[in-house]
């Protein structure tokens, strides 16, 4: 224990601090000593009316693992797809579809273009996404992630539960314009963790 005036050392059988002289003991004669989070108590006393706070030992167990279990290289024609490209494509797509259209109203030309400005409007947030976080879920599904160099993967990212049999799948809750990726389990929905992409190793 310590003294609670100068904080030298003393030892529970002490009644007065030999440096400042600070009774050790209140008025109830509780005496009180901690280390690594216990707290001994003098025999016979009680302690009422006042608040403790012992910082709790974490369970090793309830640390939630993940893992990719699935890793497949995202290719178009036997080439494999960089986020830059479709972030480029998208941007192409989308302003050359708007001066298209804009040529074409009136004509049964224009709902091509049409379909093409939409394609291009998912490609840009995903290409986006993909190089400044390396990461994109279609949760439950799969995820695209980029790759050192920038090459696209499809990735599958489970794990096991440390608190039941379940198993652990990413998912996307909260409100309309404001989810966030979760790592939740299958069994018992209330045994979530966040999400960080960023423990994942690079691929």
């Amino acid at each position: 224990m310590h003294c609670t005036e100068c904080g030298k050392d003393a030892n529970e059988q002490d009644k007065f601090c030999s440096e400042c002289g600070n009774n050790l003991r209140n008025s109830n004669g509780i005496v009180i000593s901690s280390r690594e989070n216990s707290i001994n108590f003098g025999q016979n006393n009680q302690l009422a009316g006042n608040t403790i706070n012992v910082n709790p030992v974490q369970d090793p167990r309830e640390t939630a693992y993940i893992n990719r279990t699935k890793i497949k290289p995202l290719s178009v024609a036997g080439i494999q797809l960089k986020a830059s490209w479709l972030l480029v494509s998208g941007l192409i797509g989308f302003f050359g579809s708007i001066a298209s259209i804009l040529g074409f109203i009136g004509t049964g030309y224009q709902f091509p273009f049409i379909i093409s400005m939409s394609i291009g409007i998912m490609l840009f947030p995903i290409g986006m996404m993909l190089m400044q976080s390396k990461h994109f879920n279609f949760p439950p599904f799969f995820n695209l992630e980029s790759g050192s160099n920038g090459e696209i993967y499809i990735t599958k990212i489970e794990g096991d539960c440390p608190k039941c049999t379940g198993k652990l799948k990413l998912r996307s809750v909260g409100p309309k314009n404001m989810k966030t990726i979760v790592v939740r389990c299958t069994r018992n929905p209330d045994h979530i963790w966040g999400f960080d992409p960023t423990v994942l190793p690079d691929l």
